[in-house]
């Protein structure tokens, strides 16, 4: 919040509890105004001796000096209902007082008790009320010591006493109604303005939450974390990526294109990795660095499979993206390049308290990167600290030792295959890419609601090829990309192809049946 808006917030909030206290002193003076008519009217009426006039003035000065009294109390630190429930006891002492001097009249008497008492429940509510009820009792014995404890009975009343006390009441009322309305209108200009400013606050968190980690922007805003200059020691496993030939590719495509494209991967590879837990550091250029293991960790073992089933699925990904290049005419071959190592680094956040970055430091932060420059196009290679991690799980490759760029001693390196749980044939990626004819195929990601309109698009392509009619598709859902052009196919490729989509609607059919 900016200083013009924090002044502006605190000036609408002074007028608020100005407004409010100017009404309460208007509502309180009608009160003592009622109670003062009444008063002067029985004198001239005779019923009072001249010298209630007094009593008149106190009922007439009381409200100016509530008013002083209420100012002193809010500059004392206490708040503006605080004051107007101790105001408001002195009110029904001074009300007995009238009460009292007015000879216990029944009328005039029940319409100032209704008057007091009202005021007292809106303003603090039972509690208040009832001790307002022993201060009333308390005032009129004190009158009925101070006036000689007269009574008028009901028949002596005059109409004309009777009468302004009625009126009084029910100007009271009738000011009292415009009151709570007057509050209720307030009530719902903040509660509009609340809303305002709380759509305002999810609208910025949601723009926010785009350049932080999920992770982290969710514990920020439940206060399990404090936006503080900290680091900790965990042991984390760290992810590097970048696409091989992207920096020639960026000198002579179109800056449109190339924005187009390095956003399309970029845009996969977040949602891979936001689906297997990973902490997204930053982009640099098509470089991604991921870690695993903070804020969130599910333990280093799961952390470490997690990473590299991620890794396996962003290379399966790209081929479909590459796929998808060639179509719009980018016939260079991009391929990423993947390292991963585990270690303990330091996380937290790091500069300044003005601007500061959540990140990872440490020398095994540093391995990762030299293996993903290490790594061949199209490969995944690992430490020997996360081969430790996944060994049981993973498919991997020993390629011995190699020369790393600022480590003194060989660094053991492994390069992954596959997941255990494919080795064994029951993993359903295709990918096949030839001329006019593009498949891939990923069962674990088809959707339901996908898997008829990809049968049937299947099921058409082959159809219409085996019958030599021309087909020219091209269609992708979640998991799945076809791509067939039968005027660029090869005749010896026709048969392939045809073969190729049968074994993918088997492979969809029976993950469905699974």
């Amino acid at each position: 919040m900016t200083n013009t808006q924090g002044k502006s917030k605190k000036r609408r909030q002074g007028d608020s509890r100005s407004l409010a206290r100017r009404q309460a002193n208007y509502i309180r003076l009608l009160e003592f105004v009622v109670a003062a008519v009444v008063l002067t009217a029985g004198i001239q009426l005779h019923l009072f001796p001249e010298l209630y006039l007094l009593m008149v003035a106190l009922l007439l000065a009381y409200p100016l000096a509530a008013q002083a009294l209420a100012i002193h109390m809010e500059k004392q630190g206490r708040r503006q209902q605080e004051a107007s429930r101790v105001l408001v006891q002195l009110d029904g002492v001074l009300i007995g007082l009238t009460i009292a001097s007015l000879h216990f009249a029944l009328i005039p008497a029940l319409a100032l008790l209704i008057i007091v008492h009202a005021n007292a429940v809106t303003s603090g509510g039972i509690r208040p009320w009832l001790l307002n009820i022993l201060l009333t009792a308390a005032g009129c014995a004190a009158g009925w010591w101070i006036f000689d404890g007269h009574i008028l009975a009901p028949e002596d009343t005059p109409l004309t006493l009777t009468l302004l006390s009625l009126f009084g009441l029910g100007c009271y009322v009738g000011a009292s109604s415009w009151y709570a309305l007057q509050q209720t209108h307030h009530v719902r200009l903040a509660q509009a303005r609340v809303a305002r400013q709380q759509k305002q606050a999810v609208e910025l968190s949601r723009k926010l939450a785009k350049y932080l980690p999920p992770q982290v922007w969710g514990q920020l805003f439940s206060g399990k974390r404090d936006a503080k200059l900290e680091t900790r020691r965990r042991k984390l496993t760290v992810f590097f990526s970048d696409i091989k030939g992207f920096s020639n590719i960026s000198e002579d495509l179109p800056l449109d294109t190339l924005t187009r494209i390095l956003n399309s991967y970029l845009s996969e590879m977040t949602r891979i990795a936001l689906r297997y837990g990973g902490t997204i550091d930053k982009f640099i250029g098509d470089a991604v660095m991921v870690f695993f293991g903070d804020p969130v960790s599910k333990g280093a073992k799961e952390d470490a499979f997690n990473c590299v089933a991620m890794a396996l699925e962003m290379q399966r990904q790209m081929k479909l993206l590459r796929q998808r290049w060639q179509r719009e005419g980018i016939t260079q071959k991009l391929e990423i390049r993947i390292g991963i190592n585990s270690g303990y680094v330091t996380v937290g956040n790091f500069g300044a308290e003005s601007r500061m970055d959540y990140t990872i430091l440490g020398t095994d932060v540093n391995l990762a990167s030299r293996l993903e420059s290490a790594a061949r196009p199209g490969r995944i290679l690992i430490s020997q600290a996360t081969y430790e991690l996944v060994r049981d799980r993973v498919i991997c490759r020993n390629l011995g030792e190699i020369e790393v760029k600022g480590f003194n001693r060989p660094i053991p390196v492994y390069e992954v295959q596959d997941l255990n749980e494919h080795a064994a044939g029951r993993g359903g990626f295709v990918s096949v890419q030839a001329e006019g004819f593009g498949l891939h195929l990923d069962v674990r990601r088809i959707r339901n609601f996908d898997r008829d309109r990809i049968l049937r698009a299947l099921a058409k392509s082959a159809r219409d090829l085996n019958q030599k009619s021309a087909v020219n598709i091209s269609f992708e859902a979640e998991g799945f990309s076809l791509h067939v052009d039968s005027s660029r196919l090869r005749e010896r490729d026709c048969a392939k192809a045809i073969e190729v989509m049968g074994q993918a609607a088997q492979r969809i059919q029976k993950h469905r049946i699974i």
